[in-house]
């Protein structure tokens, strides 16, 4: 008995351990009224090489800044969905999401896994 608690223990903390390796980072993009726009994002810093392994949000498409550089860029909607397995190394990343042509608020966010 004690050792069935013992090994249910385990696996709930091996779970919880799992789960706690992911981040998320967010983005968003407003259209102003002079047509220019002002985006804002996240900063996160990552040791580890992560994966990208889920993408959300209402937006055409996206992009990602490493060390204030642009890192990759997911242009459409259909490339978004493709980000899945795209991996990050180590360093300082921000996420930016595409306005819709017929949008003035867009946003992103991206969940990544060690």
């Amino acid at each position: 008995m004690k050792k069935s608690i013992v090994i249910v223990l385990i696996l709930i903390f091996s779970s919880l351990k799992l789960s706690a390796q992911d981040i998320s980072i967010s983005g968003s993009q407003i259209r102003l009224e002079d047509k220019n726009a002002e985006i804002t994002s996240q900063t996160i810093r990552i040791t580890k090489t992560m994966t990208i392994v889920s993408v959300s949000g209402n937006n055409a498409g996206f992009w990602i800044n490493k060390n204030g550089n642009p890192e990759k860029a997911f242009w459409t909607e259909t490339q978004a969905e493709q980000a899945i397995g795209y991996k990050l190394q180590p360093g300082v990343y921000q996420v930016f999401p595409n306005l819709k042509a017929d949008e003035n608020k867009a946003d992103v966010t991206i969940l990544l896994r060690k």
